[in-house]
């Protein structure tokens, strides 16, 4: 099935031309795409796989219906193949001449004006397609960025964590400067740090992320003191108390 490429076909009868151009103008004037066909049906010419192309590949078909119109076989072909494709079909009344027994369900418009046929269609047609194709195209670009944000977000290095303590001596509870300090973080490699003069340690880890149970191993070494070790859930601060050898 051919892709759209109007909004409207208008169809009509040659010798209605005059009434018929001011509704096709007025419609384009609005920023529709109105296919209005201006070819002659010559002999041999496979007229009808054209206009059924045309017709598939508009949105709805305004049939332009007065007496002539009522007794041309091309308009006949247009309308019932509009119907048969299952788009909408919108009569344009333009003099007193019965709808044929198909269409006579179809409510048309009475109003020779074209400017307030226009009017009425736009609720019908509503957008026309280069609206829509701008919207469209306006969206799918905002689903690229949020696709690309969310890729992103996904995607993004975790932040490293800072992991710090104490370490006491728990007699005097005073902090032990120089203990040095084995820092293991689950399937990490080790980091080593000393405290400070008054005892405290710091030290900065990447971000465990799963399966990792976001754990880290700590083992304390300080000549005259007896060694520790201990497993403190990562991110918590820790307060340790190294006794002295005896």
């Amino acid at each position: 099935m051919p892709g759209t490429r109007y909004d409207v076909f208008l169809s009509y009868r040659r010798a209605d031309t005059a009434l018929v151009l001011p509704l096709r103008d007025e419609l384009r004037r609005l920023g529709y795409r109105v296919f209005f066909d201006t070819q002659s049906i010559e002999g041999g010419e496979d007229w009808k796989r054209r206009l059924e192309r045309s017709v598939a590949e508009s949105r709805a078909l305004v049939l332009c219906w007065t007496e002539s119109a009522s007794r041309s076989e091309v308009v006949t072909f247009e309308y019932s193949c509009a119907k048969a494709l299952g788009k909408a079909v919108v009569p344009w009344l333009l003099d007193g001449t019965p709808l044929p027994v198909m269409l006579n369900h179809i409510n048309g418009i009475p109003n020779p004006d074209a400017v307030q046929v226009a009017t009425a269609l736009r609720p019908r047609l509503g957008l026309g397609l280069a609206v829509r194709r701008r919207l469209q195209t306006a969206v799918a670009a905002v689903l690229v960025v949020a696709l690309a944000v969310g890729l992103w977000w996904a995607m993004r290095p975790a932040p490293p964590w800072e992991f710090a303590g104490d370490v006491i001596d728990p007699v005097t509870r005073m902090g032990i400067a120089g203990v040095e300090v084995d820092v293991t973080p689950d399937q990490g490699k080790m980091v080593v740090v000393k405290t400070g003069d008054d005892g405290k340690f710091a030290v900065t880890l990447p971000q465990p992320g799963p399966p990792q149970t976001k754990y880290v191993h700590l083992e304390f070494k300080k000549d005259g003191y007896q060694g520790d070790t201990a497993n403190v859930p990562a991110g918590k601060a820790f307060l340790e108390d190294l006794a002295k050898v005896k």
